[in-house]
């Protein structure tokens, strides 16, 4: 399995993903080349910025675009 098929499979089970989990459950190295092969394939990621709520450290939850998501479609920016 690619890496990119593994960032999309995790995106499809869990709903999105974020950078860090991409390392430490894939050992995706390159994480934002391969949302760029994505993105090459024709398929829209939306990019949700959040803030931990413990630390403060800001990080970016990526989606695809169009599915559901707290009871929201997601449109592409």
């Amino acid at each position: 399995m690619t890496q990119v098929e593994k960032i999309l499979n995790h995106i499809k089970k869990n709903g999105s993903i974020t950078q860090r989990e991409a390392y430490l459950d894939y050992g995706i190295q390159s994480f934002h080349r391969r949302l760029s092969d994505i993105r090459e394939m024709g398929i829209k990621l939306l990019p949700v910025q959040k803030v931990h709520p413990t630390s403060g450290q800001e990080y970016t939850r990526y989606y695809l675009a169009g599915d559901k998501a707290n009871g929201k479609v997601r449109k592409a920016a």
